[in-house]
């Protein structure tokens, strides 16, 4: 790809760079397209949030999104709306997030977990996070699906599996939330979905489900608002609750 990058740099002009695009070999094609749209992504983070990705980082998501392509060229998103009462393992190659979310209605406050797991049910990456000037369960429970779902964004998934609080699910699966006071949650919640995933599914998970981002929601109230703590580092009590979903599946 170095030709081509160094090529599309010497044009000048933004039409110059589609017909470069438009009349190389359809991998090629494919692939300048998504490196260009990784690119202006990743610079809205830098810009928004001041995080950079390294350029091996961004030649990951690339060769990622070109194979899942080439695999899929049109999969629809998916979207159910079933209620499932204990965890269990997504698929091959799918990813799955487990978000919840706690209120307090007495300080305004809440906090958030959430839990991205892989096939084999280990955990990929935890998150939690204080929330202040929440005004209702349903409100904390959008905002912990919505960083649940960046976490997953930022690793470039491309596969996803949602288990969340029932009226989540039906705010992402219908329109009946888009107009209320918290459509602008649901409506970035549902851009970051058809922006960046190739297959999204997003279900009612019981409370046995959400043990393991229950926790974190718990502990995501010992921080300060905007101290949100997104690491490869697992609470102590989490692990416990991750084995013993695991116990349930075999």
């Amino acid at each position: 790809m170095e030709a081509e990058r160094v090529e599309l740099a010497s044009i000048q002009m933004a039409l110059g760079n589609v017909e470069f695009i438009l009349k190389a070999r359809e991998h090629k094609k494919l692939l300048m397209v998504i490196a260009l749209w990784i690119i202006w992504t990743k610079q809205n983070i830098i810009r928004e949030e001041g995080r950079r990705r390294s350029a091996q980082d961004l030649a990951r998501c690339v060769e990622l999104y070109a194979h899942e392509n080439l695999e899929q060229s049109k999969t629809p998103v998916v979207r159910q709306n079933c209620r499932r009462s204990r965890w269990t393992k997504p698929p091959v190659d799918i990813l799955k997030l487990n978000c919840d979310a706690s209120f307090h209605s007495d300080s305004g406050s809440g906090s958030w977990g959430a839990l991205i797991r892989d096939s084999d049910g280990d955990s990929v990456l935890p998150g939690r996070g204080r929330m202040d000037h929440v005004f209702s369960p349903f409100h904390a429970e959008l905002i912990a699906c919505l960083q649940g779902t960046q976490m997953a964004v930022n690793l470039c998934i491309g596969r996803l599996q949602v288990e969340s609080d029932a009226q989540v699910v039906k705010a992402i699966n219908s329109d009946v939330y888009d107009m209320s006071v918290v459509g602008h949650l649901v409506d970035e919640i549902k851009s970051l979905v058809f922006s960046n995933f190739i297959s999204f599914e997003c279900v009612h998970a019981g409370r046995d489900c959400n043990r393991a981002a229950h926790e974190l929601a718990a502990l995501g109230h010992l921080r300060n608002e905007g101290e949100e703590v997104i690491t490869n580092s697992i609470p102590d009590a989490v692990p416990v609750i991750v084995a013993n979903d695991l116990i349930a599946n075999e």
